[in-house]
């Protein structure tokens, strides 16, 4: 077992607070890593209670990034209720899919004045809808928002490598509690007042991702991995802004720094996904091994465009793929025969 050393900006110069993190997967164990290494009182939520057991005896995680050990100031749970309980920051990393549908059935244990933070990056398939809508109907009362999002692998964050993300909230203090309690030498965390880019940004780089696997799949090489990159981000760009957010948020950590990260990182499930459909496997094979955001969340992009009447081909072809309605050969036709234009609109 590896000790995850204490970070060297911790805890001396920073006042301590009560954190809950909701998840004990791979991302829900570096932000209770971030949170214990600056020196928090860190609860963290698992279901299962051999996971809990282990992480409260033997101080390490038997699911995930196994081999790093839990620092002290870290307590497992299985009650919910008791994990929250006085808490003034709720990480939460649990699926995108399941978040609403959790919250409703764990309300009364949620503190009405905490900052409930999602690292969930996902549409909610359900409701068509963004995530944070799902959210607020789900929690039925004013509860303050905040989403952290950006270029930031579980495993890479555990291990101390530097990195920098966004978090956002519709006013600032709320966002700065967050980034005060979790920012430090190794893990620096930017604010935004523009939530829906970077709610956006977070989600709709998965189902690209998606996309950037197949073409390494394929063999292809990085001609056409730089300028498939290049034009997604173009559309992750044009839809984004239709849909309220703002362009220099997408040109940003949740935008762009998070689409490089999934597109070209190895530890990527988006992109592993999309690599393995193109060597043939099925996705329903897939996704009984792993959570691939990227797959709701396509759908929930291309029903977005349309009620915004915008002609995005990459979401499109993305779409259509893990739906079963094209083939990869036929994608890649589909994309590269489009009527000839113009890089940029010129008015």
């Amino acid at each position: 077992v590896k000790m995850a050393s204490m970070d060297s900006a911790s805890s001396s110069d920073k006042k301590s607070t009560v954190i809950c993190v909701l998840g004990a997967g791979a991302f829900g164990t570096s932000m209770a890593f971030v949170a214990a290494r600056n020196g928090n009182e860190v609860r963290i939520y698992a279901r299962n209670q051999e996971q809990v057991d282990k992480i409260n005896t033997d101080r390490i995680n038997p699911r995930y990034l196994s081999e790093y050990e839990f620092p002290p100031n870290i307590t497992a749970f299985t009650s919910p209720a008791e994990a929250l309980d006085g808490c003034a920051i709720v990480i939460h990393a649990l699926p995108a899919q399941h978040t609403p549908d959790w919250i409703r059935e764990n309300l009364s244990a949620i503190p009405p004045n905490a900052v409930y933070c999602s690292t969930a990056k996902g549409l909610y398939l359900r409701g068509k809808q963004l995530l944070s809508e799902a959210m607020l109907e789900a929690f039925e009362r004013p509860q303050k928002l905040a989403f952290l999002s950006g270029p930031s692998f579980a495993r890479q964050i555990v291990e101390n490598n530097p990195t920098a993300v966004v978090v956002a909230a519709k006013t600032l203090p709320d966002a700065v509690l967050v980034q005060r309690a979790m920012s430090s030498g190794t893990f620096r965390v930017y604010t935004s007042l523009d939530t829906v880019g970077v709610e956006l940004g977070g989600a709709l780089k998965n189902p690209l991702a998606v996309g950037a696997g197949m073409i390494e799949g394929l063999g292809f090489g990085i001609n056409t991995m730089a300028a498939y990159v290049t034009r997604a981000t173009r559309e992750l760009t044009v839809l984004a802004v239709a849909m309220g957010g703002k362009p220099e948020t997408v040109a940003g950590l949740s935008g762009v720094g998070d689409l490089m990260l999934t597109a070209f990182g190895d530890l990527s499930r988006n992109r592993t996904c999309g690599l393995r459909l193109a060597k043939g496997e099925a996705l329903s094979d897939i996704l009984a091994t792993a959570t691939v955001e990227g797959v709701p969340t396509a759908e929930v992009a291309v029903d977005f465009a349309h009620r915004c009447n915008l002609d995005l081909p990459i979401f499109k072809v993305v779409a259509g793929i893990l739906d079963g309605s094209l083939n990869v050969e036929t994608a890649q036709t589909l994309l590269m025969s489009r009527p000839l234009g113009n890089e940029t609109p010129l008015l």
